[in-house]
This record gives structure tokens, sequence and C-alpha cells, in this order.
């Protein structure tokens, strides 16, 4: 079920699920595979001691382990990959340094500006793109930060279509007494799986570990200020755009060029 908050990003992504709901994994396959043999050898050993029923069992044993052996390998070579590529938007376009991806889901977390003064205006921007053919819950964790009126840990839900791309930009005013140095901003990672795992997409050559919890730090930068600060400007509302659809040939990277284009530049 979906919870309440859930963000779809604009405009939303029609692209359907794709790929079966269960991934078979080498592990899965490496065990099916050793169930196999041990149920065969196990049955062999129990019909010389003269075991005939439980021999029989285990033969039983060994019928049901090679189907679901053979059944497994079958799977993932009819669904190996799915017909669409990913846009590795954040990769390959971006240019950003993904070093892990959280269940499929690449991220990164950054301000825009990230050198300010105290009373300025700046954004966080939550990159998030699904690596997989079924659909992806994300959830960032962040906060607390006193210079950031953040008093308190909060929580946005971002939903995520197979193979979508899309950015969370959230406004932020920093306090006009807010000390000036180095900052961070600790952000937690973290995503479901509500239709099934799917396949993971084609991104080129990028080999990316796959966790279930990412944890960021995104830094910024207050500069010291001689005079007193102004007051802190009244940030806008936050968005959440879609940058991409498998669905679309190519990437769509206007809406947010010209949101940080026309947004105002702190003093």
């Amino acid at each position: 079920m979906k919870p309440i908050d859930l963000l779809t990003a604009e405009p939303a992504d029609p692209t359907p699920d794709q790929g079966p709901r269960h991934r078979s994994g080498p592990l899965a396959l490496f065990v099916s595979i050793f169930c196999t043999f041990s149920a065969a050898g196990g049955g062999l050993i129990l019909w010389r001691e003269g075991l005939r029923l439980w021999a029989g069992l285990a033969a039983l044993l060994f019928v049901a382990a090679a189907i679901w052996a053979i059944w497994g390998l079958v799977g993932r070579f009819r669904h190996h990959w799915p017909a669409q590529r990913s846009h590795a938007v954040l990769t390959n376009v971006l240019g950003f340094d993904i070093i892990c991806t959280c269940r499929d889901v690449a991220a990164t977390v950054f301000f825009e500006p990230d050198s300010l003064a105290p009373g300025s205006a700046t954004s966080v921007l939550f990159f998030v793109e699904n690596y997989a053919s079924r659909q992806r819950i994300v959830r960032f964790r962040f906060g607390p930060h006193a210079a950031l009126g953040l008093d308190e840990a909060r929580t946005i839900n971002l939903h995520l279509a197979a193979g979508q791309a899309a950015v969370y930009v959230l406004p932020l005013a920093v306090a006009s007494a807010a000390a000036p140095g180095e900052h961070d901003l600790p952000v937690t990672l973290r995503v479901e799986s509500p239709t099934g795992a799917g396949l993971r997409l084609p991104v080129g050559r990028h080999h990316l570990h796959d966790l279930r919890t990412v944890h960021f730090a995104a830094p910024f930068t207050l500069a010291t200020v001689s005079a007193s600060p102004a007051p802190a400007a009244v940030p806008e509302k936050p968005r959440y755009l879609s940058l991409a659809s498998i669905s679309e040939p190519a990437p769509r990277l206007e809406p947010l060029a010209s949101m940080l284009g026309t947004r105002e530049t702190p003093p």
C-alpha cells in the first residue's frame, strides 16, 4: 500500500513494470543445484541401506529440487534483459560520480548553491534514477540541522517508475544567526520494491554495488559576513521533476536547467 505522502514526479511516467517479480540471482541458482545433488546422493545412500521409504522421499525431493533449478535457469535466460536500456542520466549525462546503488536506485544529494551567507536561500537537490525494470519507492530521511531551520529529521517519499530519472528540489533558508564554516546535512536513503524486484536495466559499463541503505553527507559552506545579515529569504515550494523515462527516446533536462537558471543567486 502506497504511503499517503508519496510524491510522483511531473510529468508522470507511464512506463509499466516489466520482468519477473522475484529475481533469481546466482546464489539462488547455486542453492537449487546444491539441493538437487544433495537429494540425489542422500537417496542413493538410503536405498543401499534398505530404507526404501526414506529413499522414495529423497527421490521426490530430488525431482522437486531439479525442477526448481531448471525453472530458475530457464527464467534467467527468458528474462535476461528487458527491451529498454536505461538513459543513465546521473552518470552518463550529468556526470555524477555514483559509486553504489540502493536496491537498484542511483542517487546523489547536494546543495545549489553550496557557498552561502547567513540569511540567504539555497536548495537541496535529491537526484535519483531507477536502474530496475519495476517501480521503486525512494525514502530520503535528512536532518536535523538548526542552521537550515530543520529542528527535527524529515522524510520524503518519492515514486520512481521503471527506469525513470528524477530530481526533488527542496528550497531552504539559512538562519541569520547561523555559524560560519563547513556544514554537512546528514541524509539516509532507503528503497522499497512494492511490485517486485524486476531485472537490472543495462546502464553501459557501470557495475555498481547494490546496498540496502546508503548514507550521504551533503556539504555546504557558510561565509563570514561583517555586516548584519539580511532576513532569510522566503523559500519557494518544493518540486519533483522527471528528467528521463525509458518510454521516451531521450532525457528532458530543460525544466531543471530553466529552474536553476532563473533562481535568484543569494548575496
